[in-house]
């Protein structure tokens, strides 16, 4: 957990660097660049049986070309956790751990504003961990300095359904 928190934390952080070095005064989200800050959760949906749920933290750069397009990259970790597994070694010896897996994502794509708070999204990028490249489709709200998702990271092995909320700066 504690892992967890620090990886949230430098996540958080780089977006406030990004945002100190951006053009000042102007804080209109409909033109330019923009970052923000995120943290999710997930669960398994397909091929990580193993696993129970992930906790996450994202930086993301949004390029606003106009009111409705955005292009997108996002730079995240997850941690997957499962349930602790016991096993007996060949020396009748008990031994315990927690399943964990950690997937960093490099992803690149599009939003679009159906509405000034409501949107669409599709990305794509690679992920270690399981090794792969994956496709995500998302919706979400956007309002104010907050943004909620809801999305799917799917490869023809693994799919897993994830949520965040984020803080533009």
């Amino acid at each position: 957990m504690r892992k967890s928190i620090i990886i949230a934390l430098i996540f958080l952080g780089s977006g406030i660097t990004t945002y100190a070095q951006q053009k000042t005064g102007d804080k209109n989200h409909d033109k330019g660049l923009e970052t923000y800050a995120s943290i999710s959760g997930g669960f398994p949906v397909k091929g990580m049986d193993h696993f129970d749920y992930s906790f996450g933290a994202y930086t993301h750069f949004d390029y606003n070309f106009n009111e409705k397009f955005v292009a997108r990259l996002d730079i995240g970790w997850n941690e997957f956790s499962g349930p602790e597994r016991e096993y007996v070694d060949v020396n009748n010896i008990i031994h315990k751990e927690e399943v964990t897996m950690s997937v960093w994502e490099f992803t690149a794509g599009a939003r679009y504003r159906i509405t000034p708070w409501f949107y669409v999204e599709g990305r794509g990028g690679y992920f270690t961990g399981i090794d792969a490249f994956a496709g995500v489709p998302a919706i979400g709200f956007k309002f104010h300095s907050f943004d909620i998702q809801a999305n799917m990271i799917m490869t023809s092995d693994v799919n897993w359904a994830g949520f965040r909320i984020g803080y533009f700066f």
